[in-house]
This record gives C-alpha cells, structure tokens and sequence, in this order.
C-alpha cells in the first residue's frame, strides 16, 4: 500500500509549528484546525498541496502557501542598521539580566498583531522590540542571533504538514505526549529493532507489542505489503489505537489474507486444544437460514477461517524473527516463545528497564540454544555548535530503553568442542590413538 504523497482528505497527519512544537491532526473535509495564538484554519485549504508544504496564515486567516518555515526570515545582517543595532560584544559579561530592558509593553504588541499579519507582523515587531531593548547591544553576536531566532518562533503565524511516517509518529509522542504510553520508546532504538529484527519484505515475523501498534506500523513500512506478521497479545483484543491512525488500518485480521493476523497468550501456548470446534452447514441447510441468521453465519464462519489460519501458523515452528514490545516478564515467557522460531531466526526483545533484560540475558549464557546474546543501548544528543565551541543541549533526553539480541540455533547433542594444543604432538603410539580419538569426536563444520 503507497503512501499518498498530498494532502488527502481523512488522513492523520503531523502539524509542526515554527517554535518546533506539534500536533496530530485529522484532515476532516470541512474540519478547522486551531493553533492557539496562531489562529485557524480550514481542511479545505490545504487539500492536494503534497506533504511537507509549509503555509503562513495572512490576514483574516488566509493562507498562503511558502517554500518551508524558515523561508524569507529576518537575519542579523538585514537588521545591522544603526537605527537598530549598535555593535554587539566579545562576551556577555556586561549583559545585566533586569525587567526592565525591554521598553515595549504587551500592549503595543497586541496592537501591532491586529494591524498587520503575516510575515509583516513578526518582522516589525521584531524589530521595535530590539530598537527598544535596553542592553540589546550588549550581547555578543551569536546571542543576538539566538534572540532573533526566538523571536521568529514566537511570532511567526506559520506552520506545516508532515506526512504521518512512523518515525513522525514516535518522535511526537516521544516529546509532545507521554513517552511511557510507548514503553519511553526512542527512534534510534526503534531502528535499531528493526535493523536487528532483519524487518524487510516477505519476511514471516512473531511480534508482541504493546506500543499501541507502533512498532507492527514501522515493521509494515518496511515490509512494503510483502510477508506476514502474527501479533501475539494477552487481552481479548490486542491493543492498537496507533495503527488505527495509519493506511494500513483495514490489515489487522480482517480476512486469511490480511498481513497482520492477531493470536492471545492462550491460543499461542496450547494451539492444539485452542482450535475451534465448528462444523459448517451444508449449502441446503444455508439457504434454509433467514437472512439475519445468514449474516450472523457468515460472520462466525470467518473468525473460524481467520482463527484456524493463525493457529495453523503458529504449528508451523516457521517464525523467522522475534520482536518483543511488551511489560510481559520475558524471563519466565520468552522461552515458551523460542520453539516456535525456524533456526538461525534473530531475537530482538525490548524493555525500559535494563535490570529486566538483565536476567534474560543470563538465562542465554546459560542455554546452548541462543547464540551471541547481547544487550544494546543507543542515544542521540542534540548539541549546541558554533566555531570553537560544543555543548549538549541541556534539555536532551538520556533515556530511550535497552534491546537484547541473540540468534536461535539448534546444538549438536553429545559433542565436546576442543581447541588446539599449544603442546608438540608426541610420535609414540598411544598419544597418537588419543590424538585420534578426539579428531574424530569434533563434528565437522559444514
């Protein structure tokens, strides 16, 4: 399924606003979208732009569409003026942070705002309120241009609309909403499990998740409407609001060929007793049915299908990956999961919490049937860069979980490894037969 590359009518979208702030929006067709201070506008107007367009709101809420967000802002340069700017300063150690620096009141401001709009207002206030500053001049260079920046964030009646990606999804909930509804999952581990879990087109994967569908909706990205995915879940239903707001809504389980097929805990464990018990109606007794009734048959003979179908697969022991998302303790089920991946399959299996992943880890060691267990943290800091000078934000966010990886094997019962001695081999001939008993008790490597 192709994503749409314009802005369409009932698709979820992502609004980012100049200070960097978003919101997840739902392009109704004679829906109004409000952004606060910034105004409003209507579906209709953004219709058939492609993603990604930004647009400024103009006078009484017309939009006019830009070429991107940062498009003809006022820079330092245009503003050098002697009217405006007097120098700046090697350092701010003259810089007195006080109230009153600031000669411009809120009330001058409002009054500006009501009678221009646009990029004309932003840009006049902007520049009354620096010809009013009190130690504006007082600033070294690279503070004055942070104080215009934030300015054009502030001021600037301008947005614009992203496509709904996966990674726009989880960097909005990760910054803008609450991080825990996603398991505190960040995009560089996100991508990690997806590298990791060997995601790609006409792969047939085993994934518990408790994201709310995000990670079966990047998996679908990648797939490109090619493989299979059986979602494993511990409630009646699984739990997937997330995916409900993406293109690929009508693949969970609505028929056998649908790429995401759902399973509970119980079915997955016992899949033998789990089977229904159901016996179709042969085409005389069908026709016999009133037509309520028939509905009703038709409805109950397809979760038959759907479910026997799932249940097939999981007797298969086909899987060929495993993605864990889930606050379900992985020491105690992780390995009633294992027998049912295919050999040589990779394990991917996430959690916020190190201490968890920890003890899994050990179970590994200790297991011949794992290969390479390992636990892997990734974090991306955003720096603050001019020439000779580097600092993180200080704002950043250190956390993003951790995943433990390892690769399912199947051991060679009854064979003792042996490496190489770092003795001479004695010519005698019992060391020779000793020598040889132990060549021919090391499997060969095929």
């Amino acid at each position: 399924m192709e994503p749409h590359h314009n802005i369409t009518v009932d698709d979820f979208a992502i609004l980012r606003l100049p200070s960097g702030a978003r919101k997840m929006i739902q392009l109704r067709f004679d829906g109004i979208i409000n952004m606060g201070k910034f105004g409003t506008f209507t579906v209709e107007d953004v219709l058939g732009y492609p993603y990604g367009q930004a647009f400024e709101i103009g006078n009484e809420n017309k939009l006019n569409p830009i070429e991107s967000l940062e498009f003809g802002i006022t820079d330092l340069a245009e503003l050098d003026t002697e009217d405006l700017i007097n120098g700046s300063s090697k350092d701010n150690r003259l810089l007195i942070d006080q109230g009153n620096v600031q000669k411009v009141t809120v009330e001058e401001v409002e009054e500006m705002k009501n009678k221009i709009g646009g990029n004309e207002v932003a840009r006049e206030i902007i520049q009354t309120m620096i010809k009013n500053h009190g130690s504006f001049d007082k600033k070294t260079a690279f503070s004055q241009e942070k104080y215009l920046d934030r300015k054009h964030k502030k001021f600037l009646r301008r947005f614009q609309i992203n496509y709904l990606t996966s990674n726009e999804m989880l960097d909005y909930l990760y910054y803008e909403k609450e991080p825990f509804r996603i398991m505190n999952l960040s995009i560089e581990m996100l991508g990690s499990i997806m590298s990791q879990g060997n995601v790609m087109p006409g792969g047939n994967y085993l994934v518990v998740d408790e994201t709310g569908g995000l990670i079966v909706y990047a998996m679908l990205e990648r797939m490109g409407n090619k493989g299979s995915i059986t979602l494993l879940h511990e409630n009646d239903q699984p739990s997937i609001h997330l995916l409900n707001k993406t293109r690929f809504s009508k693949e969970i389980g609505t028929s056998i060929n649908s790429m995401v097929q759902c399973i509970n805990v119980l079915q997955f464990l016992e899949p033998e007793n789990e089977k229904p018990d159901f016996k179709p109606l042969t085409n005389e007794e069908y026709l016999k049915l009133p037509e309520p009734m028939k509905t009703q048959y038709d409805r109950k003979i397809k979760r038959f299908e759907i479910t026997n179908n799932v249940i097939d697969r999981v007797l298969k022991n086909d899987f060929e990956s495993l993605i864990y998302v889930s606050t379900l303790n992985p020491t105690t089920f992780i390995p009633r999961i294992i027998p049912r991946l295919r050999g040589s399959s990779p394990l991917v299996i996430y959690n916020q919490f190190k201490e968890v992943l920890v003890e899994l880890n050990h179970i590994f060691l200790r297991e011949k049937g794992i290969l390479l267990p390992n636990i892997h943290h990734s974090v991306v800091r955003r720096y603050q860069t001019i020439p000779g000078r580097i600092h993180p934000l200080m704002t950043s966010r250190s956390d993003g979980g951790y995943i433990l990886t390892g690769i399912k094997v199947f051991p060679i019962e009854n064979v003792v490894a042996v490496g190489r001695g770092s003795k001479k081999r004695k010519t005698n001939s019992k060391n020779v037969e000793e020598n040889e008993s132990v060549i021919e008790s090391t499997p060969e490597v095929v």
